[in-house]
């Protein structure tokens, strides 16, 4: 989820990663007044001595807004008397240096969820909840996402959303691994079936045969493996249940399987080597809207975004929609990404639950994400979004101000419902793609503490396997590359995998038990 700004959201199946007529409206506090529940609204003015002032700091480097202005900005200001003044990560340790120093704004909003989940750094939003905004509520199973270990929850993480509010949005999809193709060449080559893994190696081999200056199969670095290890029904990252038991995700013969497959496709001549060295997506999508590449690993939303980069060149891109493998599954154990936190630095409590419970009330986050219904967007009346203006226009955004102030509190479907386009390849392969994901947030709550034992052995590990893998896609034989696999896991066991797999069994049965009686 490296987090870029068009794929913050944080999945277990990924290495790494959008959401009204607006009246002048605010939240409870202990002085009166009312809070959003869910989907609720609020009744506030900002008063006749202006709004206040609270500091907000955002841990993302990335993050394109560096001050509270434009008219969307402006109309939160007005729900809520409240003006945030903003300040930006510089570098991804500054936070951590900030905690250190006790030099903390009044919220932060970050990805750091046990750094920030500490009642030393953080108010917790069961103890705000019932003295600043009453009326505001989550669902149990988002609050037991966010609980620590100390029984408090001191955020609601963005991105989430239960299963049962997926099955409710039948037109919101969780955006998944992808993988597109040249469309345009398609065509010329009679369009040929592409069905499963053989079809896709065959048609590859088409374009190496038909088109020898272009690279048949291009792979995103930040997305190698995690379309193909999909097809063979993998997890991707952190660990897999089996049949109740959790293991590294490395141990899975799935995932091995889809590492040969890549090393297939590198033996066969259908991707380089100099792919390989690639650091950043950057350098692979440049081959592709420069023409060099015939098909791309990315997630489900690059056709669209390819094609808008390349405009009427004349070159189109497509996403293979439909899943390529009886075996394909998306495993999707996320439990959010952003964390929005009041800190123990915070002396305008009551002002800044005003802030936060209207970015959490359902006309709070459609404002900030969506701008003001009327003007900016309407519902469809099959409950989705139709906008009035270009909302992948990142220009028009900014001088909106809308969009990203509503990441902090937007849920998965409301991200989703705001890239749903009828007729666009992601909601295509969205449509396809919803019926093989299984959520299990469970597994999402296995992670060790910061700096815990378990902490550095899955970090060592990751380290090892990113310096590693590509012993694997680049062995020369088949045999030679479930040799570098089999030492892979030989090095991950001398680290500690097992050590880390004990410990994830002591606290997965204790989750699991909890989520399945609140689903059940």
């Amino acid at each position: 989820m490296t987090a870029t700004p068009k794929n913050h959201f944080n999945t277990r199946w990924l290495a790494l990663p959008l959401a009204a007529a607006l009246a002048i409206t605010g939240c409870s506090s202990n002085n009166g007044g009312n809070a959003p529940t869910e989907g609720g609204t609020t009744e506030q003015t900002g008063g006749s001595a202006g709004p206040t002032e609270i500091t907000l700091f955002v841990d993302a480097t990335w993050y394109p807004y560096q001050d509270w202005t434009g008219p969307i900005p402006e109309a939160i200001t007005a729900a809520t008397g409240v003006r945030p003044k903003i300040s930006v990560a510089t570098d991804d340790k500054q936070l951590s240096l900030m905690v250190s120093s006790g030099d903390l704004p009044d919220l932060v909003l970050s990805p750091n969820w046990q750094l920030m989940s500490d009642a030393n750094l953080s108010h917790a939003f069961n103890d705000l909840i019932p003295e600043y905004a009453p009326e505001l509520s989550f669902d149990p199973i988002k609050q037991l996402v966010n609980t620590a270990k100390d029984g408090n929850y001191y955020t609601i993480r963005n991105d989430f959303s239960t299963e049962a509010e997926w099955q409710a949005a039948p037109h919101a999809f969780p955006i998944t691994p992808g993988l597109q193709v040249r469309q345009d060449l398609m065509e010329e080559m009679g369009n040929p079936e592409i069905q499963t893994l053989d079809d896709l190696v065959g048609v590859l081999q088409q374009v190496k045969s038909q088109y020898p200056d272009m690279t048949p199969l291009v792979l995103n670095p930040n997305w190698t493996h995690p379309f193909f290890s999909a097809q063979f029904g993998a997890v991707t990252s952190g660990f897999a249940d089996q049949e109740g038991q959790l293991i590294h995700h490395l141990r899975q013969p799935e995932l091995m399987q889809s590492f040969l497959f890549i090393n297939r496709l590198y033996r066969e001549g259908l991707v380089t080597s100099e792919n390989f060295a690639y650091k950043n997506e950057v350098q692979t999508q440049e081959m592709m809207t420069g023409g060099k590449g015939f098909a791309y690993t990315w997630t489900s939303q690059g056709a669209d975004r390819l094609n808008a980069a390349v405009g009427d060149s004349g070159m189109t891109f497509a996403e293979l929609a439909d899943p390529l493998s009886p075996d394909a599954k998306i495993h999707n154990s996320g439990n959010g990404y952003f964390g929005l936190y009041v800190t123990k630095s915070n002396k305008h409590l009551e002002e800044t639950m005003k802030l936060v419970s209207y970015l959490f009330s359902e006309e709070g986050w459609q404002t900030a994400q969506w701008g003001i219904e009327g003007e900016h967007w309407e519902m469809h009346e099959e409950g989705y979004p139709v906008f009035n203006y270009d909302n992948n226009d990142e220009k028009v955004m900014k001088e909106l101000g809308v969009y990203w102030w509503g990441v902090p509190t937007e849920t998965g479907v409301g991200m989703s419902l705001s890239a749903y386009n009828p007729g666009s390849e992601t909601t295509r392969v969205g449509e396809k793609y919803r019926e093989i994901v299984e959520y299990n947030p469970a597994l999402g709550m296995v992670n060790p503490e910061n700096d815990s034992d378990e902490q550095i052995i899955r970090t060592n590990i990751d380290n090892m396997l990113r310096n590693e893998i590509t012993k694997i896609y680049l062995a020369p034989t088949e045999e030679e590359a479930v040799k570098a696999y089999e030492e892979i896991i030989a090095k991950a066991d001398n680290i500690g995998m097992e050590k880390l797999e004990a410990w994830a069994n002591s606290q997965y049965g204790e989750y699991k038990e909890q989520y399945d009686g609140m689903v059940n």
